[in-house]
């Protein structure tokens, strides 16, 4: 029996073939609860582990943490988030435009735009982000010889992220513009609209309507992603804290604040995603 049908029931649809039930049947419900409830024990038993292992070690001790008391660390890890907001911002934007642009031309009546628009997007897609950005971090010393090394680490950053994410943009646009009803092409193309002009002005902004919650929540992978900038000595969250570390022999404890940092940014983002998608479906 297969993971799917042992969660969810399934019925025969009137063509006799098997399909899956929006709602759970009793049983279920009672197997989806009894893995629920498993999972969750076993993450409990896991995070007590932890702990008592982190205790036996000693790194709860206060030594470990009184650095993060004082105004001056927590001043230098907001510097190192600033500057991640910065490089995942510019990113974003620039993602977002090409994405949108790259979704245009993979779902418009030009053969040549389609062809060059599926280059892109599939070719970038299947680079490792890390790959790229180190990549470009090495090449940018003879592209443009005599700037500084974060200038070098924030522009590999920016255009690897770039180049990734808006692949992923792509798609998510496309996909918002799949789901606009063709009548609507149609409807443009009768009065007078060709078939480019009727996707950009009438089905576009639709699209771009019911992508966003899905927009909101690939900048929020986008933003974690800023962390790969250690790689290449970026300036950023995840550099500083592991920079705090290292003077005060905590490092555990400084990517733990980190993480809390980053999670406080992404949580925010994650509420922005909910309440659009949630808008969207009242």
């Amino acid at each position: 029996m297969s993971v799917s049908s042992w969660l969810i029931d399934v019925k025969p649809s009137r063509a006799g073939e098997l399909q899956l039930v929006e709602e759970l049947g009793p049983r279920g419900r009672r197997r989806a609860l009894f893995s629920t409830l498993l999972a969750t024990a076993a993450l409990a038993a896991a995070v007590v582990w932890i702990i008592r292992r982190f205790q036996a070690k000693g790194q709860f001790a206060g030594a470990l943490w009184a650095p993060f008391k004082q105004w001056a660390i927590w001043k230098f890890l907001l510097i190192g988030l600033g500057n991640t907001l910065k490089a995942a911002g510019l990113a974003l934007f620039l993602s977002v435009a090409i994405g949108v642009a790259m979704a245009v031309w993979r779902s418009g009546p030009n053969r040549s735009a389609r062809a060059l628009s599926s280059i892109y997007v599939e070719g970038f897609r299947a680079c490792a982000l890390v790959l790229l950005i180190t990549f470009l971090f090495f090449q940018m010393s003879r592209w443009f010889p005599g700037w500084r090394l974060q200038r070098y680490a924030f522009v590999a950053l920016v255009i690897g992220l770039t180049l990734y994410y808006s692949t992923v943009f792509a798609e998510v646009i496309r996909s918002g513009i799949r789901s606009v009803a063709k009548g609507q092409t149609e409807a443009g193309m009768s009065i007078g609209l060709t078939e480019g002009r009727s996707l950009r002005l009438i089905v576009l902004p639709q699209a771009i309507r019911r992508a966003l919650p899905n927009v909101v929540a690939q900048a929020a992978s986008l933003l974690k992603d800023t962390s790969l900038g250690v790689f290449v000595t970026y300036d950023e969250l995840l550099n500083r804290a592991d920079q705090v570390g290292g003077f005060g022999d905590n490092k555990l404890q400084s990517f733990v604040v980190a993480g809390a940092m980053y999670i406080a940014v992404i949580a925010v983002l994650t509420t922005i995603a909910n309440r659009l998608k949630n808008r969207q479906g009242n």
